[in-house]
């Protein structure tokens, strides 16, 4: 008797954990691999038209964002572009990829509006932002000084995000002040929408200029 029971007891126990392996089964498969990079929300976007990338055309409030998204290498450029508010000609441009580092906050100024080559303050409304000088005369585009180095680039955008206006301010060649102002109406938001892209893609932002200058 005492064998029948134990031979029982071993088939019902042998049974309970067949009908238990699909589920574990199941479970196993379930389990994501911590060291995987986790899936875009929404999926990537699709270039259906052959050209290999996505393209994105808005204006938020003042701000015109233009970003271009490649799903098959996860590579993301985006430029967003305001308008002085006391100089039509001039802009502020911020470009950004995930492949490279491209030198931070840009004023496009008007030819002779302002001295680049002579010291450029930048003010965050009633406050000028420090270090002194952070805009320095940019040699890839004329009449451009730009905010080169990454973390005072990343401390400037912080305190643009709570400011109303940005200025920059110089001397003419005449030795007059100078001064061309940027609303910052739409400048987050617009900010955020390209960090939205970005995600869908997984890449973060190149934040740091490569070895070498580069």
């Amino acid at each position: 008797m005492a064998g029948a029971a134990a031979l029982a007891l071993g088939v019902a126990l042998g049974l309970w954990a067949a009908s238990l392996a699909p589920a574990l089964a199941q479970t196993a498969q379930a389990t994501p691999d911590p060291s995987a990079p986790p899936p875009p929300a929404g999926g990537l976007p699709n270039a259906a038209d052959g050209r290999g990338f996505v393209e994105y055309e808005e204006t938020v409030k003042g701000w015109k964002l233009y970003c271009q998204l490649w799903p098959a290498t996860r590579r993301t450029e985006c430029e967003i572009s305001a308008r002085s508010s006391n100089d039509r000609n001039a802009r502020i441009v911020w470009l950004r990829s995930t492949e490279r580092w491209l030198d931070g906050l840009r004023f496009r100024l008007e030819v002779g509006a302002m001295e680049l080559d002579k010291p450029v303050r930048v003010w965050a409304d009633k406050t000028v932002f420090r270090p002194e000088y952070p805009c320095k005369p940019f040699p890839f585009e004329s009449n451009t000084c730009a905010v080169t180095d990454p973390e005072t680039n990343r401390r400037l955008v912080d305190r643009l995000f709570t400011a109303q206006e940005v200025a920059v301010v110089g001397q003419t060649a005449a030795g007059a002040k100078a001064e061309i102002r940027f609303p910052l109406a739409g400048f987050k938001a617009a900010v955020e929408r390209t960090d939205q892209l970005r995600a869908t893609l997984g890449t973060p932002w190149m934040t740091q200029a490569a070895a070498g200058g580069g």
